[in-house]
């Protein structure tokens, strides 16, 4: 025996005879969207994959699209030689287009500056440019890039320590145009920080914005398809209508400083093609704000989500006749008002009335108060998909989602048999049920 498998060799390991297309892309199905540091992480993919075997760094080093992300973070360190390192792994992406990330002080990482040449030999294939710097970095970037390729550009102010003379602004990134890009966000500067294209852009996010300086992007940007503002309270009567914005999303906390903003912009603008809006971490959600920017807009909105900080323990919205004419396909909201307040009215307006919300198809509750009577709404929940169903002239509901806290033992006390049966039964015929915690359906 020994001598036969002597005369065979070693055996080989069944994924290395597979073909290096195939291998290929099993390496890119490596890639992680959330890295635990940076791309020069040796424990991450790409270079995780050069330290297995020459096989495998053969085939990895000529996979282009793997090396077409390169992000550095200055608080995980700079490597020896960055610039080498950035020309390399560009050189590797081909033709590929580049995504960029820096999060970090040019000024402070002596390395970088001698990177910034390398990205300028290269700025002709970023496709997606991301800055997270100090103030004064910018301006070191000078000349200015020619990023004809350009997308997406996102640029974070982590510190504003440099008072920059108005004569020095808006700053200039960018040599030639940038006939691509169409998506841009920026935290902590107004748009008039910068001079792009602005005409151009279907896709804005402004976070740690003022009221105004949400105006003053809205103003320079007529072709805005989507949005996202995190802004604080605005100090201006100013009413301003965008008419082609179809997605507007308002936060209530920035995403990337943590800085408070509220939903008062919604006070501030007029939508007539809305289609889409969600409210997130908003502090005292305000219904008659919302009702007023209803009838303001008279939007086609299809899809709403309203989601109040954690400290908002309701969310009342106004059944109006604005709010249940809206053609409405998706209604989430979370924390709402369960008691003769909010839902059970709706519930009973949809069981009832077929020009209620006529399009919903789903409908869902989250992080309901478990001291609030959920038995009787359970109750309607189950009369209103029965009745809805007999209802002409309206959607049929597909989906219907009711969750309450995690508290597994007081939600069972509070579920009537006679309700729960009938939700059963309409989820055994297909609909999409969900009653219970968060965690738990039990349905």
């Amino acid at each position: 025996m020994q001598s036969y498998q002597a005369r065979r060799g070693p055996t080989p390991y069944p994924v290395l005879t597979l073909p290096p297309e195939i291998t290929s892309e099993i390496f890119l199905c490596c890639l992680s969207e959330t890295r635990e540091f940076d791309v020069l992480n040796p424990r991450e993919a790409p270079l995780l994959l050069t330290h297995i075997c020459g096989a495998w760094r053969q085939i990895a080093i000529a996979t282009p699209q793997l090396w077409t992300t390169f992000y550095i973070a200055e608080e995980n360190g700079f490597f020896d030689d960055l610039a080498t390192v950035a020309e390399t792994w560009f050189t590797r992406a081909g033709i590929c287009g580049l995504s960029v990330k820096f999060h970090g002080s040019v000024t402070d990482g002596t390395d970088f500056a001698s990177l910034l040449p390398v990205l300028r030999r290269h700025a002709r294939d970023v496709r997606s440019l991301e800055l997270y710097v100090d103030v004064g970095d910018l301006v070191t970037i000078d000349p200015p890039l020619e990023c004809v390729s350009l997308q997406k550009l996102t640029i974070g102010i982590l510190i504003d320590l440099e008072e920059l003379p108005s004569s020095s602004l808006p700053l200039k990134l960018f040599d030639t145009d940038v006939p691509l890009l169409r998506e841009v966000s920026m935290y902590g500067e107004p748009a008039s920080f910068l001079a792009l294209p602005w005409q151009q852009l279907t896709k804005f996010t402004g976070e740690s914005y003022s009221g105004m300086e949400c105006l003053e992007a809205l103003r320079a940007m007529p072709h805005l398809t989507e949005c996202t503002f995190a802004a604080s309270r605005g100090n201006t009567n100013e009413v301003f209508h965008h008419p082609n914005i179809q997605h507007f999303t308002v936060l209530g906390r920035s995403t990337f400083d943590g800085n408070i903003a509220n939903g008062d912009i919604l006070r501030q603008v007029t939508l007539p093609a809305l289609r889409t809006l969600e409210i997130h971490d908003v502090d005292h959600f305000n219904g008659s704000t919302f009702d007023a920017f209803l009838l303001r807009s008279a939007p086609p909105l299809q899809k709403l989500v309203i989601r109040p900080s954690e400290g908002d323990e309701v969310t009342e919205v106004i059944l109006s006749d604005t709010f249940l004419a809206l053609p409405l396909t998706e209604l989430e909201i979370w924390r709402p008002s369960i008691n003769e307040i909010f839902v059970p009215p709706l519930l009973g307006y949809l069981a009832r009335d077929a020009n209620a919300l006529p399009w919903l198809r789903s409908l869902s509750f989250h992080d309901c108060n478990l001291w609030m009577p959920l038995g009787a709404v359970v109750d309607n929940a189950a009369l209103l998909v029965t009745q809805r169903r007999h209802l002409a002239g309206c959607e049929q509901l597909r989906s219907f989602h009711l969750g309450a806290g995690t508290r597994r033992n007081v939600f069972l006390e509070t579920l009537p048999s006679e309700a729960r049966d009938t939700l059963e039964k309409l989820k055994e015929s297909g609909m999409n049920i969900y009653i219970g915690t968060e965690d738990e359906s039990f349905i």
